[in-house]
């Protein structure tokens, strides 16, 4: 006969077989789950490694700050602790964390942050404003009433070294907003709102204020660099040339302020494009992407994106090869040069249909396989505001609408959660 349980006693049953999944597969995954890895890290042919020389990987989520407000999202729905424990809890080891060059200038140009309180209220206005500012206070106790956007920055990397989860801060864009349109005035160098000089300044301030942050282990240059297909630069379309030159200048701000961490580039076309840097190919006049010639040699990772959600897998395994994971492997083809790669954003729509379709089926076959880390776009399960709309749902959100429980949790259980330890546990 099988016992009778009491109401109290299946709740509990049921709790403690969450809390023993969760634990075997914690269990199941890697050091690189349990500690963060020695810093810093450095580039080693096509491998990230830590201060031991062992192979690290990523399998993390983006976490998204560079938008309007210019403060972290999701905190009017959860504490800080309660989302890194999210991320931490199904195995990921890493978040990349946007942010805006705006919020610089702000601080450079204006003597000081802004406090988060008049942040919400010049996005959202005044009642909205004051309503959402309440909210993360009541949802994060530990903020001060004064707190500042970076502030906000500080706590959400203090907790991420506290559960043991890298940071990786990315660039997003100059003026604060969503991304990426062609022509929101932040796709390329000397656009209507990016101006290199700040984005220079910009790049090195982070850089040494990130140097408190003990989980910080990588930065991005810029995200998704692009062209109008119409717009000149010095007299030239968008062209690999001009890419060089920011990018090395910006690689060196960056290496100046902060040696220790590692320098991802991006490539063109949404980074999707990253073939000459690989293969020697001329980025301008005697121009190759030679970085034997940088203080910064050993700090170099490429970042791809991939969002082509209409090639069938073995196209898209093509054309990854060609335009970017070539430079995992020394012998392919016009292949000069290896480099560390990450793929630093791909996503899907979290539906149990999107999640078996063959995008999100053959990156979460083929990304491990290849021995790379990656971040999934993204954690977000809604904006403070997005392109106007306060309190934007996120249908891509990993998270549902309140931030509270995972939106698609079969897309987390059986797709995610074997990925990231296909990839934590497949470093060598």
């Amino acid at each position: 006969m099988l016992p009778v349980l009491f109401d109290g006693e299946v709740v509990m049953r049921k709790s403690l077989r969450v809390v023993l999944v969760i634990a075997f597969i914690r269990a199941s995954l890697s050091r690189a789950l349990d500690d963060l890895a020695p810093g810093p890290f450095s580039s080693k042919g096509r491998w990230i490694v830590d201060a031991q020389g062992q192979h690290v990987a990523y399998a993390g989520v983006n976490w998204p700050g560079a938008a309007d407000t210019m403060i972290p999202e999701g905190l009017q729905y959860a504490s800080v602790s309660n989302l890194v424990s999210k991320i931490k809890d199904i195995g990921m080891n890493a978040i990349r964390l946007t942010w805006a060059v705006e919020m610089v200038d702000d601080i450079l140009d204006g003597g000081h942050d802004v406090d988060i309180k008049t942040s919400f209220i010049n996005v959202l206005g005044l009642s909205n404003g004051t309503s959402v500012y309440n909210a993360v206070m009541k949802n994060n106790p530990d903020f001060a009433p004064n707190i500042s956007r970076l502030e906000v920055f500080d706590a959400i990397a203090a907790e991420c070294a506290k559960q043991q989860v890298y940071v990786h801060l990315d660039n997003h864009v100059s003026k604060a907003g969503w991304c990426c349109d062609k022509n929101d005035g932040n796709a390329w160098f000397g656009f209507k709102y990016f101006d290199v000089i700040k984005w220079k300044r910009a790049l090195g301030y982070m850089a040494d204020h990130g140097k408190s942050w003990s989980a910080l282990r990588s930065m991005s240059l810029r995200n998704e660099l692009r062209s109008t297909g119409s717009w000149l630069f010095n007299g030239q379309h968008v062209n690999w040339s001009d890419w060089y030159a920011n990018m090395t200048a910006g690689a060196g701000a960056i290496y100046t302020a902060n040696p220790d961490v590692l320098i991802f580039f991006s490539g063109l076309s949404y980074d999707s494009r990253l073939r000459p840097l690989f293969t020697d190919g001329v980025l301008g006049e005697d121009i190759t992407f030679d970085m034997s010639k940088f203080k910064y040699v050993d700090k170099v990772v490429l970042e791809v994106h991939d969002y082509d959600m209409d090639s069938n897998c073995t196209t898209k395994r093509d054309l990854l090869t060609e335009n970017s994971f070539g430079t995992l492997n020394a012998t392919g083809s016009g292949v000069r040069k290896m480099f560390p790669l990450v793929m630093s954003e791909w996503g899907f729509e979290q539906s149990v249909a999107q999640s078996q379709a063959p995008y999100a089926s053959c990156l979460r076959e083929f990304l491990p396989e290849q021995k790379v880390g990656w971040m999934t776009w993204v954690l977000s399960g809604s904006y403070y505001i997005r392109q106007g709309v306060p309190d934007k749902d996120e249908p891509w959100g990993l998270l549902d609408h309140e931030w509270k429980d995972w939106r698609c949790p079969e897309c987390i259980r059986k797709g995610l959660q074997p990925m990231i330890s296909a990839t934590l546990n497949n470093t060598t």
